[in-house]
């Protein structure tokens, strides 16, 4: 058995280091247990090839717009930068996009987006699909465009779902504009130089730094319990048991859903259980390609391939050595990484003869136990479902001494960094506030 600590948090991915620095800055005792042999859950950085690859998250989206990482990673003294913006080049399988299409392509999506919020801001269409509004016949997306370039179109249109994780015929109409003027996710973007991995260390370094947190490491939490005495006791899989006067759970969403009932006992109220059946998790894979020579043009990028069956985004992240970033969402997500070459390869370059890349890193968030996806989506169409089901996965239980963060549980910020942190700031203080109204009482 292990000691009693104010506070156990389940998870060690952003949505938990935040809340432990936090709390432990704030005097409480933290005990932190993460199933990984790392912390940072989809926070990975990966620097195999001797500079950081992005596997999990990624950008400071919001960078100059108030964006927590940034704030968090300017106060732990971190090198940070903004990127320059840039539209990139849009290719098709066989090869550039003319200028003239690229952008007679852009701005039909920019008044076909804006048609969707019109409509849907008349009507509710929350039974309705972004992709029976969007890709309707009388969608302006389609303006002037002959049958051929109206594929092409489709294919752009289809970017969103690389950041939403799901098809556009998954998506609601009504609520896909949901938190466009509240989140991050629009505006300039940065980078921390190093990667995510070093805010993730500095979370936990400057937590330890108080003497208030701990963090233990492959121990995978089998049970969570409520005591008689309204405190928290947590079961691993290696046998120890750790008590808490209240608990935070940080697991993934992806991950509650696979959950015997017997995980929490007493069960979760079925309010909960419900919206986490009615929720969505995403898939968004990440792959590194390093080659021994350059063979795209190393002032373009990023490159926009538009494909019937997804869109892959590929930013060059280094010249020497060269190495292609590339996001791949749901509908590729099972190709190999030697496919996804040859796509790029004849997309961005069908006239010369590319090397194969000598090394290749990659995520598996798809088919890892621990988060069975990227991260939450959209509210899907139909069936009842609203943004207030990120609403009621934050909602405590057990009078408040269990509590849930991570990105899914921020209404306006889900699917992201700062969602991720925000939560983790958001059972802090509540967690806190909570442990000293008892000490009071």
């Amino acid at each position: 058995m292990s000691g009693r600590s104010d506070v156990v948090i389940i998870g060690a991915g952003i949505s938990g280091l935040a809340a432990a620095y936090n709390l432990s800055k704030a005097g409480k005792t933290v005990q932190v247990i993460e199933a990984r042999n790392r912390i940072g859950g989809r926070a990975w950085t990966d620097d195999s090839f001797g500079f950081p690859v992005e596997l999990g998250c990624m950008a400071i989206h919001g960078y100059n717009e108030g964006n927590p990482a940034l704030g968090y990673a300017k106060a732990f003294g971190l090198e940070t930068k903004r990127l320059p913006a840039s539209p990139g080049r849009l290719f098709t399988k066989d090869g550039l996009v003319d200028a003239a299409l690229t952008e007679k392509l852009r701005t039909n999506l920019s008044s076909a987006m804006a048609y969707m919020n019109t409509v849907t801001s008349e009507s509710s269409l929350s039974d309705t699909s972004v992709a029976n509004v969007l890709l309707s016949p009388s969608s302006p997306l389609f303006t002037g465009l002959s049958e051929s370039e109206k594929p092409n179109a489709v294919a752009l249109a289809r970017a969103a779902e690389i950041g939403w994780g799901i098809p556009l015929e998954e998506v609601s109409a009504y609520w896909s504009r949901w938190a466009s003027r509240v989140a991050f996710s629009a505006g300039s973007d940065g980078v921390i130089v190093g990667g995510y991995g070093k805010l993730v260390e500095a979370f936990r370094d400057k937590a330890e730094e108080t003497g208030k947190a701990s963090f233990t490491l492959n121990a995978r939490v089998t049970k969570v319990i409520q005591t008689d005495d309204n405190e928290v006791q947590i079961h691993t899989s290696d046998g120890k048991i750790f008590f808490g006067r209240a608990a935070l759970s940080t697991i993934p969403l992806g991950t509650m859903k696979t959950l015997p009932n017997y995980f929490f006992n007493p069960p979760l109220p079925t309010h909960k259980t419900s919206a986490i059946s009615r929720t969505a998790v995403g898939v968004l894979e990440k792959l590194g390609l390093l080659y021994d020579s350059l063979w795209w043009d190393s002032s373009a990028g990023p490159f926009t391939i538009l494909l019937e069956t997804g869109t892959l985004l590929a930013l060059p992240i280094s010249s020497s050595p060269p190495c292609l970033h590339v996001l791949v969402p749901y509908g590729l997500a099972g190709l190999s990484a030697d496919k996804i070459h040859d796509i790029l390869s004849h997309a961005i370059s069908p006239e010369t003869t590319v090397p194969q890349p000598n090394k290749v890193v990659s995520s598996r968030w798809k088919d890892d136990e621990l988060s069975l996806g990227a991260t939450s989506s959209p509210v899907r169409a139909g069936d009842g479902r609203s943004p207030l089901d990120f609403a009621e996965l934050a909602r405590p239980v057990w009078g408040g001494v269990l509590g849930f963060a991570g990105e899914a549980t921020e209404l306006d910020h889900r699917g992201s960094v700062p969602g991720a942190i925000l939560s983790g700031e958001r059972e802090g203080r509540r967690v806190q506030a909570l442990l000293d109204r008892k000490e009071i009482v």
